[in-house]
């Protein structure tokens, strides 16, 4: 009986996914390190006070690698990865192993609607 049940949770996972991508995949907004907000901030001060005027490579302080790059060089976006991938992974096992709850959940959600 174990088996069989396992082996119908696992074969009905990828359809409850497809249907329940919210419950599965994180949507959140992008993770932005200090050091992004900080060069954004920094962005935004010199579009600020330098209107009106030439813009010349004299006087004017920049980050080397901001020309070859439009972000800091930090691991933003890798918590981000790593939050949607546990939340799919826990998920995915939470459906596995109580499965006939998100059903249940699943069909009290469609008909409260």
């Amino acid at each position: 009986m174990q088996h069989m049940y396992f082996f119908i949770t696992t074969a009905i996972l990828p359809f409850f996914r497809l249907k329940h991508q919210s419950w599965f995949i994180s949507d959140g907004e992008p993770v932005v390190s200090y050091k992004q907000k900080a060069l954004d901030l920094h962005h935004q001060d010199l579009a600020q006070n330098h209107k009106d005027r030439k813009w010349t490579s004299n006087g004017v302080y920049t980050n080397p690698y901001e020309y070859t790059s439009v972000d800091t060089m930090s691991h933003d976006n890798m918590s981000e990865w790593l939050y949607s991938v546990a939340k799919s992974i826990i998920m995915s096992m939470l459906f596995i192993f109580l499965g006939p709850i998100f059903i249940i959940l699943d069909i009290y959600i469609k008909y409260k609607k």
